[in-house]
């Protein structure tokens, strides 16, 4: 038996402990649950959109299913909706291209609708001028592109001036296009409901493509 004199700085400092304790774990799960649709839209789009490293260590251990999201083979299904007709590797070269203007978009997000469990998120991002980028592809093309060129060599020579293009992207205002997501039980975060879908229709809206 545990003397009187002992007992009560002991149960004192048990009492203390386990109010520490569920008072850390009410404050992260409080923490948790208050996750935001919008701001948990955000850190996608920041991620893989705006390729911020830090958004992307945030999803990694928050435990996202990041896996996924391919921006690269969203923008180039995105780019065969406009009738471009390319082979998996010049749609590559191209995409690498259009990241790297990608880096330079603004992304907001606000919550449109949210019931239990589910939420629609609206997202404005950077529209890029995608009609100015092509025009001086085709101006680039027609600078290099030589008399006797073989039709392999016309063909290069147009991906080289697409990706030379699309590394300039230059802005054009934005766009606002609405995305459904639903709340993970395990990261405790909100992900998109789609996310092929997802990085196909930034894609899309990045591109000006309806």
């Amino acid at each position: 038996m545990i003397p009187s004199k002992i007992r009560f700085p002991v149960i004192v400092i048990g009492i203390f402990s386990i109010a520490s304790l569920v008072a850390l774990y009410a404050g992260t799960v409080g923490r948790m649950e208050r996750a935001d649709a919008a701001e948990s839209i955000k850190m996608y789009c920041d991620a893989f959109v705006r390729q911020d490293e830090a958004a992307q260590k945030q999803l990694t251990s928050y435990g996202a299913p990041t896996d996924s999201f391919n921006m690269k083979a969203a923008f180039a299904n995105a780019l065969q909706t406009t009738g471009a007709i390319l082979s998996p590797e010049e749609a590559a070269e191209i995409s690498d291209a259009y990241m790297e203007s990608l880096r330079s978009a603004t992304v907001e997000t606000a919550l449109s609708e949210q019931g239990k469990g589910v939420a629609t998120v609206e997202v404005t991002v950077t529209r890029f001028n995608m009609p100015a980028a092509r025009e001086k592809a085709t101006s680039l093309l027609r600078q290099r592109m030589k008399l006797d060129s073989t039709p392999e060599e016309v063909r290069k020579t147009a991906v080289d001036a697409t990706v030379e293009a699309f590394r300039q992207l230059e802005p054009v205002g934005t766009v606002t296009f609405y995305v459904p997501a639903r709340y993970n039980e395990e990261t405790r975060i909100w992900d998109p409901v789609d996310p092929m879908q997802f990085g196909f229709d930034l894609s899309k809206q990045t591109m000006g493509v309806e």
